[in-house]
Parts: C-alpha cells; sequence; structure tokens
C-alpha cells in the first residue's frame, strides 16, 4: 500500500510500507523536503527515522539500484 501525502517539512512525500527482517512494518517515506535552504530530494525510514538529504545523482541511481534489484528478485522466482 502507498499514499502520496503532505508531511510537515515536505513538499511532496510517498509513504509505503516496508517490513524489517524481523517482520515488523515500517513506513518509508521518498519525496522533496523543505528546508529552508531550498527543496531536496530526500528519503525517511521510520516514523521517527532522520530524514536524509539525496543529490540528484545519488537519488537516480538509488532509483536504477532498486529497478535492477526488482529485476534480478523476479528472474530469480521465474516471473520475468
Amino acid at each position: 500500500m502507498w499514499e502520496v501525502t503532505t508531511m510537515e517539512g515536505w513538499r511532496t512525500a510517498l509513504v509505503v510500507q516496508g517490513v524489517t527482517l524481523g517482520g515488523r512494518s515500517i513506513p518509508v517515506v521518498a519525496g522533496l523536503l523543505d528546508p529552508p535552504y531550498g527543496p531536496q530530494v530526500g528519503i525517511r525510514v521510520g516514523e521517527t527515522g532522520e530524514s536524509v538529504v539525496l543529490s540528484d545523482q545519488i537519488g537516480s541511481e538509488l532509483i536504477v539500484n532498486l529497478r535492477e534489484a526488482i529485476a534480478s528478485k523476479l528472474k530469480a522466482e521465474g516471473q520475468l
């Protein structure tokens, strides 16, 4: 499940529920942070986790890596 929402300190936020290796549900937030020095791409894991600013390059690399990981998982499961 995912939800695009507004959150304090964020211009846009996509909130999804992840699951820890221990099986606990945990929110993951990605979007556009709104710090005093201008909009920044960011991510946060957990309700009380720190928001982390990502450069455009690192954000792009993260997206590519996640797509490759999903493709590898689907291939290993025989779904690709």
